[in-house]
């Protein structure tokens, strides 16, 4: 991953270096946007930084002033926001952030004399996606079977289009690398941005809001398309002002445990029968339910529920989390055995529930009951799917140092690694180990050249006396003074291969 693209004469003029950084400001005033004057602003600071959870989220914060109150705006929380910087005079303006006004709205601060300014807090479209409440957005059921990671040619098909969707995102405004990787059963239980950053650790996907106001998930070894190795951008020592070495041993790991519940798709089948006792069996030993008076079998009384579930190879149960390809009314009719008065199914709901179905059965005389099941295509859990790996020789040096790993988007679908094909969670912690077990540097590097297109996740290199540094940018901050120079402060995890 690189910087940001930006046009060749904005590129000439922030490589001259004897220009002033430009910033624009737009707030949406019902639908039309409207700049702040340039010399209002005080003072603007701008983050973007790599999330422990896995995406990548912004936010800001603007100081104007407000003599004449301007700028206080009644019911701003939540208006869209426009940030775009240029260097020099006639040059095009690029676009860096969309924000939108937090909950604060804009506050207006009165301070002594005639002293007025107005604050605005920023956030990005992570922000709103983390405020997606069970209650409010996610009422109906958010379960999802039988997808793709990604896949923007059938969003219908693909995961991350369809968390996007939750919170109202249109596939348009999502940019996605294609990850064929197939997941047989997904269940959503966060908010938007929380279950996105899920998948984008166990893909190893780069999440972040767009310069467009959308979303970008890309940047997956798993993708199908052709990753270029990109060129990191370099700083030399005339651009750099400050720079602050340390360590970052808290990151060191030798051994990685990931366990998870791993839904696995089985062949159509028998995925519920009757068994409820009491039981008897016949001279053949069949076993036999008879539904006789006085006795009235719960599943007589109303709405049983039969819960689907599948048998191993060792005759245990294991209980379906979703099921498909299910029996229709009649199909199911038809398994009835019995012998007696004739038996039916008054009610026979298999829609209203994924792992299911609610029934009622009835007789018009006594009898007895032989056979009651239901066919169709289950899913289940294997429990306690797990992939350990260790470097020994960095176990005999420094003794156990683990890495616990649980989610629910790891999958046993099979994919290239460097040892040829294996399983993808396999892989995973291959891959998560080759990375972890590294010794670390983080250097954070202040600068007042204009670097306002630096990205979370980019290569850079940085050329001081005595060698060459080089790591990927984990966080951004761009700080614009009214009478001061412009400074951008990047934190670069350097990685160092034993």
């Amino acid at each position: 991953m690189k910087f940001y693209e930006i046009e060749r004469a904005l590129q000439d003029g922030i490589s001259a270096r004897d220009k002033p950084v430009r910033l624009k400001i737009e707030i949406d005033r019902g639908g039309q946007f409207a700049s702040v004057f340039e010399q209002d602003i005080i003072q603007a600071n701008f983050y973007s930084l790599k999330e422990n959870a896995g995406g990548t989220s912004a936010r800001g914060e603007v100081v104007l002033e407000n003599p004449c109150g301007r700028y206080s705006m009644n019911n701003a929380a939540g208006c869209e926001v426009r940030v775009s910087f240029s260097v020099g005079e006639c040059l095009a303006y690029f676009r860096r952030f969309v924000f939108y006004i937090d909950d604060k709205g804009i506050q207006d601060i009165r301070g002594p004399g005639r002293k007025r300014e107005a604050r605005i807090g920023l956030r990005d479209l992570s922000a709103a996606l983390r405020k997606a409440e069970q209650a409010r957005d996610w009422s109906a059921p958010a379960v999802f079977t039988y997808s793709v990671v990604s896949d923007k040619n059938e969003p219908k098909k693909s995961l991350v289009h369809l968390i996007a969707n939750r919170a109202g995102i249109d596939p348009s405004e999502i940019e996605s690398a294609a990850i064929p990787v197939t997941l047989p059963f997904v269940r959503l239980r966060g908010n938007v941005w929380a279950e996105l950053s899920s998948l984008a650790i166990a893909y190893r996907c780069h999440l972040e809001c767009t310069l467009e106001g959308g979303i970008a998930f890309v940047h997956s070894p798993y993708q199908v398309e052709e990753q270029c190795c990109d060129e990191p951008y370099t700083l030399n020592a005339e651009d750099i002002f400050y720079l602050r070495e340390s360590e970052r041993r808290d990151l060191y790991r030798n051994t990685i445990r990931l366990k998870v519940n791993m839904p696995v798709a089985l062949k159509r089948q028998m995925i519920w029968r009757y068994e409820q006792p009491p039981v008897f069996y016949d001279e053949f030993l069949q076993a036999y339910y008879p539904f006789k008076y006085p006795l009235v079998r719960e599943i007589e009384r109303g709405r049983y529920e039969a819960e689907y579930y599948a048998v191993d190879e060792y005759g245990r149960k294991r209980w379906a989390v979703f099921a498909d390809e299910i029996d229709t009314k009649e199909e199911a009719k038809n398994r009835l055995e019995y012998d007696g008065g004739k038996f039916t199914y008054s009610h026979y709901d298999v829609t209203s529930h994924v792992d299911k179905a609610t029934v009622t059965l009835s007789k018009e005389e006594d009898g007895n009951l032989y056979n009651a099941s239901i066919h169709g295509r289950p899913i289940v859990l294997d429990l306690n799917r797990s992939s350990f790996v260790r470097d020994r020789e960095e176990v005999k040096r420094f003794g156990t140092v683990a890495l616990n790993v649980s989610g629910q988007y790891f999958s046993d679908y099979e994919v290239d690694s460097f040892c040829g094909r294996r399983r993808q969670y396999e892989d995973w912690t291959e891959r998560e180990l080759s990375q972890r077990v590294k010794d670390r540097r983080e250097y954070t590097v202040k600068t007042h050249k204009a670097l306002f297109n630096a990205r979370v996740g980019a290569r850079v290199s940085i050329e001081i006396k005595g060698g060459e540094l080089s790591g990927t940018v984990q966080a951004v901050a761009l700080q614009y003074r009214k009478h001061k120079a412009f400074a951008a402060v990047l934190k670069i995890i350097q990685e160092l291969r034993r």
